[in-house]
């Protein structure tokens, strides 16, 4: 495997995620934690069970794609950490499954990575059927369900980056150039602190998770409430909230629960009246 080859492909798929992101599956690529990449994985090859695909599937879980273990990949969501990471840009990988998955997860084609060498030094079989063209053969109502993309852009990333691997020529790597180091942050009992990706004081604080930093996350604070605090604003709540072994912690805005990864809920009549008033 040549290095240049493999970058231009980890840039080709960040490319790809970078459009994909606002597109149809927005739901799970916006944030792409763990969970939401597991599942978004289990709907692609339920759209479009490619044997590229599922043979990538199978190499990078460990088992083959079947609906009877659908239960067994809940058990593998750390497996997506890595893919995690590559696409929020706060690390990089020589993996070339993990690659591959995350090309199966924003819809880059050609996939995988040796398809996408042979299309770049033009050895492809004319005959061999692609993703792509695939997609304009679904039937009408495979068309209905899920509204046909746009094919153009995606092939312009490729062509494009005929330019970009030149750039390896003068010593430069795909990590540099769209892969700089970034600030990383870390639960502290009630807050995000930011913290140095490489501090040797990351030790110090083994107990929760460092993550990429995050504009919107970084701002989120639990909060302890009581039957004075200020639960709405008109009917809007001001209060989110998410159930930590069957009781609810608060926090005052919406988000991902920085411990358990579940998605914050706003506050109700019901877990006020259940939980807060009276105690």
């Amino acid at each position: 495997m040549k290095q240049n080859d493999f970058e231009a492909y980890k840039k080709a798929v960040k490319l790809c995620y970078e459009e994909e992101k606002n597109g149809n599956y927005s739901s799970f690529l916006l944030h792409p934690s763990r969970a939401n990449l597991r599942n978004l994985c289990v709907e692609r090859l339920k759209e479009n069970p490619s044997p590229d695909d599922l043979n990538s599937f199978k190499i990078f879980i460990g088992f083959e794609f079947k609906a009877e273990n659908r239960n067994k990949l809940k058990d593998e969501t750390d497996r997506f950490r890595t893919i995690e990471n590559f696409l929020k840009g706060s690390s990089d990988s020589s993996d070339v499954e993990v690659i591959n998955i995350a090309a199966i997860l924003v819809d880059f084609t050609p996939r995988p990575f040796l398809k996408f060498v042979k299309r770049h030094k033009g050895e492809e079989d004319i005959t061999t059927v692609h993703p792509l063209e695939k997609e304009e053969t679904k039937t009408e109502k495979a068309t209905l369900l899920l509204p046909k993309k746009k094919s153009s852009t995606k092939k312009n990333l490729i062509f494009g980056l005929l330019g970009f691997t030149a750039l390896f020529s003068l010593g430069y790597t795909a990590k540099d150039l769209v892969l700089p180091e970034k600030q990383c942050m870390q639960w502290q009992k009630d807050h995000y602190e930011p913290i140095d990706c490489q501090s040797k004081i990351n030790s110090l604080y083994a107990s929760a998770a460092i993550i990429p930093f995050d504009d919107d996350a970084i701002e989120l604070n639990r909060l302890e409430v009581c039957d004075t605090t200020t639960f709405y604003e008109g009917k809007k709540a001001k209060i989110w909230y998410c159930k930590v072994k069957g009781i609810p912690e608060f926090f005052d805005g919406p988000g991902f629960h920085p411990v358990t990864g579940k998605t914050l809920k706003p506050v109700t009549d019901y877990i006020l009246n259940k939980y807060v008033k009276g105690k």
